[in-house]
Formats: structure tokens, sequence, C-alpha cells
């Protein structure tokens, strides 16, 4: 019953950001309004598909790679957005710290990888879950191109200064999506004292933060 209510809220919410970002993308005839209508679009469609599934088969679903696909492209149009809507001329930083991004998120799709191999083996299967490994590794790079990229701007201060709201809603959207899938795995049970519900809550709040942090970036 939580998951369902959770889920629901958490599309209804959506689909008024993305008509928010819509409206605007069509007043101002905005490329970085209409780039996150397609990042919000492209995670309510993912979160459709997750969300029937739940609701008429009572289990996720057995084929995940339609809502992955919809969550490849909503970080991709995500990753689009925060390039256009950098100021012109090249960033060259020769900073490490931004790396970590990327070393993040691949230690993350490591042990990722390590906890579906060890199920899979509690569970009597033979067979590596191959399918979990190239979807980890898909999110890793993905997710690292999107941190690298947040971190890079905000240890630029002076040059990506309206852009720090948008990186840092980003980070935060980066953060949550795998405290989330952290919890998946560690956290059974449909209720409360399960962590996942309320990062889940906290990501819904993150959907709306992106509205004011992209007025903020594109100066409108």
């Amino acid at each position: 019953m939580i998951d369902s209510i959770d889920n629901t809220l958490q599309i209804i919410i959506l689909l008024a950001c993305v008509a928010v970002a819509l409206v605007r993308a069509l007043r101002w005839k905005s490329r970085t309004w209409t780039l996150l209508s397609l990042f919000l679009g492209s995670m309510v469609l993912g979160n459709l598909y997750w969300t029937f599934c739940l609701l008429f088969f009572k289990t996720a679903p057995q084929v995940s790679a339609v809502s992955d696909l919809s969550w490849y492209a909503a970080y991709i149009f995500l990753y689009m957005l925060l390039r256009h809507a950098a100021p012109p001329g090249p960033a060259r930083e020769h900073r490490m710290l931004p790396w970590l991004g990327f070393l993040f998120t691949l230690g993350m799709g490591i042990w990722f990888c390590t906890f579906y191999i060890q199920w899979n083996e509690e569970q009597g299967y033979s067979f590596i879950l191959w399918d979990k490994a190239l979807s980890n590794l898909a999110y890793a790079l993905l997710m690292g191109l999107l941190m690298f990229s947040a971190i890079r701007r905000l240890m630029n201060r002076k040059k990506y200064l309206t852009q720090r709201p948008l990186c840092i809603v980003i980070l935060a959207f980066c953060l949550l999506e795998y405290a989330l899938w952290t919890a998946s795995c560690l956290w059974e049970g449909e209720s409360l004292a399960n962590p996942y519900y309320w990062f889940d809550f906290l990501m819904t709040l993150c959907f709306i933060l992106f509205l004011p942090a992209t007025r903020k970036a594109v100066k409108v």
C-alpha cells in the first residue's frame, strides 16, 4: 500500500513538473526548459512502467529494460541540460576532485554486482545475471558523468555561479538514486521503517527543486 501511494504521488508531482517545464519552454522558446521537460518526462515513463508492474503483477518487472532505457535517456537529457545552460567557452580543470564522481559510481556498481551474484547463489541459480552487470555499468557511467560535471562546475565558482543551484540539485539527485538502490538491496518490507520510502520522498522533493534551480541557471 505504501509503495503504491509513494509511486503514485511521485508520478503526479513529476507530471506537474513536466507541465511547468513545457509551459516555460513554449513561452520563452527555451531549449534548456525543453531539456528539463524531456528529463522529467523520461523519469515519468520509467516510473509508470515500474508502477504498473507492481500494481498488476504485485512484483517488480521481470524485464526492467523498459524502465532502464527511460532512465538512461533521462540522465542523458539532464547532462545535455547542464551543458546547454553553461556559459560559453571551454572549462579546463586539472583538479582530481571531480573524478571522485566516477570513482564513487564505479565502486557502487561493483558492489551492486557482487550483491546480485551473492543473491543469485543463495537462490540456487548457477548463472550470473549479466543483464544486471551491464545495467550497473551503464548507470555507473551516466551517473559518474553527471557527478563529474556537477562537481567540476561547483569548483569553478566564478564561471558557473548561476549554475551552482542546478549542480547542487543534480548531486543530490544522484546521491538519492544510489541511496534508493542501496536501501532496496539491504532492506525489505513495505513500512515506514524501511529507509527506501524516506529517500524516495526526498527524491520527489528533488524533482520539484529542479524548477527553481533551472530558472536560476538560465536567468529567466
